[in-house]
């Protein structure tokens, strides 16, 4: 009976043991700081200039601990209305007619995300699927990781104290015919590339 209950004890103790360490690896959740995130995005036109756009309106949340990056997890919503070219009959030609994006039935761009692969301490390919105009299609960021820990605006601002954060920097490349964008290829060009900056407030 005593030998019993000491394997009773081991494997309690064991138990314990393996429960605290699923709670420690546990990842906080994130939300992307709307004032502080942006995606842009640009195209070669006529094979004489790189000209670029950029989505305001971008929202999301990521499960991320530090101690296990690799197991971070990513979703994210971005408002087409949002568009911004600098031009506006452009804006209006992308979100307004169904030449590019078709905003009526389909008014947000998403990704979410299905593997992290490190490729430094600092770095990672995150792979997910991108669905644009209700076609879903994989992608992969090459993403950096900036910044974690007190928001730095604590030491001047107390209104950040005990405000955890982070930071990213990400970009990849597109081909849009991939999606169905087919419009005015190859005159404006098949690839898009994609430059994300983000910074993000613990919940």
């Amino acid at each position: 009976m005593k030998r019993w209950l000491n394997q009773l004890g081991v494997a309690a103790l064991a138990l314990a043991g393996v429960v605290a360490f699923a709670v420690s690896a546990q990842a906080d959740e994130y939300v992307l700081d709307r004032e502080h995130t942006g995606v842009s995005f640009s195209w070669d036109h006529l094979g004489m200039s790189r000209q670029s756009g950029r989505f305001s309106e971008v929202t999301g949340r990521v499960f991320f601990n530090p101690a296990r990056p690799e197991d971070a997890r990513v979703k994210v919503r971005i408002g087409l209305s949002s568009i911004s070219t600098g031009v506006p009959a452009l804006d209006r030609h992308l979100t307004q007619t169904q030449d590019f994006f078709d905003v009526a039935r389909y008014p947000e761009v998403t990704f979410v995300s299905t593997d992290v692969s490190l490729t430094t301490s600092r770095t990672a390919n995150v792979t997910g699927d991108l669905t644009i105009n209700g076609q879903t299609h994989p992608a992969t960021l090459s993403v950096v990781w900036n910044y974690d820990g007190e928001h730095p605006l604590a030491k001047v601002n107390p209104t950040y104290s005990g405000v955890y954060a982070l930071g990213f920097s990400a970009r990849t490349n597109i081909l849009r015919s991939k999606w169905g964008i087919t419009r005015t290829i190859p005159l404006v060009s098949d690839e898009i590339r994609i430059v994300i900056e983000t910074e993000m407030l613990r919940r």
